[in-house]
């Protein structure tokens, strides 16, 4: 089948590189003027890993990746150990691969060497599509310089101000979620002392989040979130100061004030948007995926992990599948993925409101169960042991 996928990015990119092996003849449509990816840092989950391995990314992953020993959750005025977790032998044994971090624009470009290698997918830069008209035998795409071109399917993996989404009926805006993340690097040499762990500093209305990231742990990845009463750019992401980040975290730990001065500038500003879980996520033979859908808050450093998931079921979906059922494998493939990213949009949500927690009697009560739980991540064994290979289709 001709496949069309808009949008570059790492659910787009896994998505043609997915389907790269079902032998279909896939074209990607990206705006930019190659491949690129705004942002620091990712969390990739076991989830996520096995499949990119699966996809046969194993060296060139395992080589931009930072694998953690610990998640350590801390105090935000006196960075206080709450709970410490370890990533050991038996987390990966679990798991299978483990936990990773890395920098966003080193995953983007081994996606995009991978999809580039593929001799049935053809990258196309420098292309705005503007609207899609979805038909029940093939769905037509329509560029900024008035031209068009039908495909069997399209896929709308096009991100969170997707046009896509609006073309297969979704009229709903995103929704500002009233906090912004500040995100900024420190160079290693300034931190050699640190130990690689994902650190989380829980404090009233706001949270740190600190790991790092880089071929070689080049940098330490700060996503500081703290309260915005508005958005008023135009743009979702614009570029701050190293004073503004600073002025939101007064009173914190000097630790962490220290880092907060060894930050490299530039430093980045993003407002945080999510969508209410979607109902309807296909019109014909067009689908979304990733952020075009199931947008959600960074509380569970899910996102390109379920974008992940949706490409390696979607591409199973459609194995084997020819023109005349493309429309069916689609409604297939939204509802084994629809409850599973409503679970984590909805998770996301209700961490933001766990780390953010005013100073007070639920306060403390969130740190002793924190700190008497069972060790070890099984909190998160419904989300890293999910398997998009093997559910159910």
């Amino acid at each position: 089948m001709k496949i069309a996928i808009v949008g570059g990015g790492i659910g787009g990119l896994t998505t043609a590189l997915a389907l790269s092996q079902n032998s279909h003849d896939i074209t990607v449509f990206e705006r930019s003027a190659g491949i690129r990816e705004i942002g620091a840092g990712v969390q990739i989950s076991p989830n996520a890993g096995r499949l990119l391995h699966s996809l046969g990314l194993g060296t060139a992953y395992s080589d931009i990746s930072v694998n953690p020993h610990r998640v350590v959750l801390r105090r935000w005025e006196d960075d206080s150990i709450i709970r410490a977790t370890d990533l050991d032998e038996s987390f990966i044994s679990q798991h299978h691969v483990p936990l990773a971090n890395v920098a966003r624009n080193e995953l983007v470009e081994i996606l995009g060497n991978a999809v580039a290698a593929c001799t049935n997918v053809t990258l196309k830069f420098s292309t705005h599509v503007v609207s899609v008209e979805p038909g029940e035998s093939s769905s037509k795409v329509l560029f900024s310089d008035g031209s068009s071109q039908s495909f069997d399917i399209v896929i709308g993996a096009d991100g969170i101000h997707s046009v896509v989404r609006r073309c297969v009926g979704a009229a709903d805006k995103p929704r500002f979620s009233g906090s912004a993340a500040y995100r900024a690097l420190v160079p290693r040499s300034s931190v050699e002392d640190l130990p690689i762990d994902v650190t989380n500093r829980m404090g009233p209305d706001r949270h740190v989040v600190s790991y790092f990231i880089g071929r070689n742990r080049s940098h330490l990845n700060l996503v500081c979130i703290s309260p915005e009463d508005s958005w008023e750019s135009e743009s979702w992401t614009e570029q701050g100061t190293k004073e503004d980040l600073y002025s939101r975290f007064e009173g914190w730990s000097s630790d962490f004030l220290s880092l907060l001065d060894r930050v490299e500038e530039p430093v980045f500003r993003w407002a945080l948007y999510d969508r209410e879980p979607l109902e309807q996520w296909g019109l014909g033979t067009t689908t979304l995926l990733g952020d075009a859908c199931h947008p959600m808050l960074p509380f569970m450093a899910q996102g390109s992990c379920q974008a992940i998931e949706d490409a390696v079921v979607l591409a199973r979906c459609l194995s084997g599948v020819g023109t005349s059922s493309a429309s069916d494998s689609l409604r297939r493939y939204e509802d084994v993925r629809q409850g599973r990213t409503a679970q984590v949009q909805t998770s996301s949500v209700m961490n933001r409101d766990l780390f953010h927690m005013v100073d007070g009697q639920e306060q403390r009560d969130r740190d002793m169960i924190f700190s008497i739980s069972p060790p070890g991540m099984s909190i998160l064994d419904w989300v890293y042991e999910y398997d998009a290979l093997t559910v159910a289709i």
